[in-house]
């Protein structure tokens, strides 16, 4: 997409663009619309733009979006992993893991590469 908020882009224009599933897609923009990321404009000349300034949308605001934010959750530990009941690695894993947080709470859109968008 782009970082012009006024925009809009067709699902078929950002299927041929970034060639995933159309199905996929059109599943990811909509959950994207019901967290409020996306604005979707239906009709002929309708598509999806930014629902707000790139650098006020987070990737981490994104992975909630998709149900995809597995990063508080332990990578090597099927069971409950904490203070409390710390898995083999987890004193070891636990600060790229605070890194990896950290950079999903202060990485915003506007802090991509357009190339890789």
């Amino acid at each position: 997409m782009s970082s012009d908020t006024e925009r809009l882009f067709s699902a078929a224009y950002i299927h041929e663009k970034i060639d995933i599933p159309y199905k996929y897609l059109t599943m990811l923009m909509t959950k994207l619309a019901k967290a409020d990321l996306l604005e979707v404009t239906r009709g002929r000349n309708g598509g999806f733009s930014l629902s707000r300034e790139v650098d006020n949308i987070f990737l981490v605001d994104i992975l909630n979006a998709i149900d995809e934010n597995n990063c508080t959750n332990c990578a090597f530990s099927e069971s409950e992993c904490d203070e409390l009941n710390p898995c083999s690695l987890h004193d070891v894993y636990k600060v790229p893991k605070q890194a990896l947080v950290d950079m999903l709470l202060t990485t915003s859109l506007a802090n991509i590469d357009p190339k890789l968008m």
